[in-house]
């Protein structure tokens, strides 16, 4: 989706509807994301031996190695001191679906009165 258009034009600006937005497309990327595992092991499990060609995409399975560190293989000394270690800031924003009953509640709970012109 990275055309242009699949994108809203402008964001809403009331904190409901940004967590609203939000929410929304971190469920498309979580649909999208576990699409996107079922293809790759479907690809991994048919074992290509050359780089697999689409109409569009070239897809290559590679094989690689890493080393990690263990810390739990390091000395106490090391684990213990602060000096070997970095500590930063983030700041998360963490999405969860409300729960059906609750949307419902609170939909329509704006009080509000209707006064029409009669001419």
């Amino acid at each position: 989706m990275s055309r242009a258009e699949s994108f809203p034009p402008i964001l809403p600006t009331q904190p409901t509807a940004l967590a609203d937005a939000l929410g929304a497309i971190r469920a498309q990327m979580a649909a999208l994301k576990t699409c996107e595992e079922a293809l790759r092991a479907a690809l991994i499990a048919s074992r290509p031996t050359a780089p697999v060609e689409g109409a569009a995409f070239t897809v290559t399975v590679c094989h690689n190695t890493r080393r990690s560190l263990d810390p739990t293989r390091l000395p106490a000394y090391i684990r213990d001191d602060p000096a070997f270690w970095r500590e930063s800031a983030s700041i998360s924003v963490v999405t969860t679906l409300r729960a059906r009953s609750q949307v419902a509640e609170g939909e329509g709970e704006e009080d509000f009165e209707v006064i029409e012109r009669f001419s």
